[in-house]
């Protein structure tokens, strides 16, 4: 009798209990998830080359990244070609 009171109560407990494979199956999915999530988001954010064309500073002719407002010419890369271009005006 007290076989067979130990053999029900075995199932019953195994169903309460979770395997820890199976978390860790589960944890390692949500991460993947995750990153593949974060790393479409970063792919989104870069900004793409069009075709053919590039932006340059106009002073130095330095290759910049396209800007989605101003594109083409009236660009410079940093402070140095933008005092070069005033005093170029002046």
């Amino acid at each position: 009798m007290a076989d067979q009171l130990a053999a029900e109560e075995r199932p019953v407990q195994e169903v309460l209990g979770v395997h820890r494979s199976w978390l860790r199956t589960k944890v390692s999915e949500s991460k993947t998830k995750v990153t593949n999530k974060v790393t479409e988001r970063a792919k989104s954010l870069i900004p793409m080359q069009r075709d053919g064309e590039t932006d340059a500073c106009m002073v130095c002719g330095r290759t910049m990244r396209p800007a989605g407002v101003v594109r083409g010419e009236g660009r410079v890369c940093s402070p140095t070609c933008a005092r070069q271009w005033a005093e170029g005006i002046s």
